[in-house]
């Protein structure tokens, strides 16, 4: 063999590593570039899950808040409703005071309260009351005395055992006992 055939086999030979070697770093590059793009994939989605998931507790955050606004609301205008209603119904139970049934609604009023009262008792009423009550304490037979008191809107408060025992048959009280009531009924029906 002569030397041009020796190197033309070792430049062959080169030739051939080098093309292996060529071929080994696409492969290599080829990999490094595939694992590249898995990992920017991986990176890519847990932004995008951890933006979602942002974005799904600020949602939830504005729903919920809504839903607090809505029921604020609805709450307001519930007793809105329930105090017109009531100061109506105060108003026109202060109006009966002039009317011609007023002296039988306080009657039963008076029956109601003093019923099973034994002993002397105070009564307390208004002072535009105060010789109603007498008189009604006289034709129920009861002893005690009338007394004015400027927060009695309407009907008596009925002091027995010197005070140890009261009974209030008022207009506000009786009020207070149904607006207590009608209250948590309209609540339920405003939360179905």
């Amino acid at each position: 063999m002569a030397i041009e055939d020796i190197f033309r086999a070792l430049e062959q030979q080169a030739d051939d590593e080098c093309r292996d070697i060529l071929n080994a770093a696409d492969i290599q590059a080829a990999s490094i570039v595939e694992e590249a793009r898995a990992e920017a994939d991986r990176i890519k989605q847990r932004k995008l899950e951890a933006v979602e998931e942002g974005l799904r507790a600020r949602a939830g955050k504005i729903v919920n808040d809504a839903r607090l606004d809505a029921k604020r609301a609805l709450a307001g205008v519930r007793e809105g409703l329930v105090n017109e209603v009531f100061e109506t119904a105060a108003a026109r139970l202060a109006a009966l005071r002039g009317s011609r049934d007023y002296e039988r609604v306080f009657r039963d009023l008076a029956e109601e309260a003093l019923a099973g009262a034994d002993g002397e008792c105070r009564v307390s009423v208004n002072p535009d009351d105060v010789s109603l009550a007498k008189k009604v304490l006289a034709d129920l037979g009861v002893k005690g005395e009338a007394v004015a008191d400027e927060s009695v809107d309407g009907g008596l408060v009925v002091h027995l055992h010197g005070g140890r025992v009261i009974r209030r048959n008022t207009f506000g009280s009786r009020l207070q006992k149904v607006r207590e009531t009608a209250e948590a009924a309209v609540a339920e029906i405003l939360t179905r």
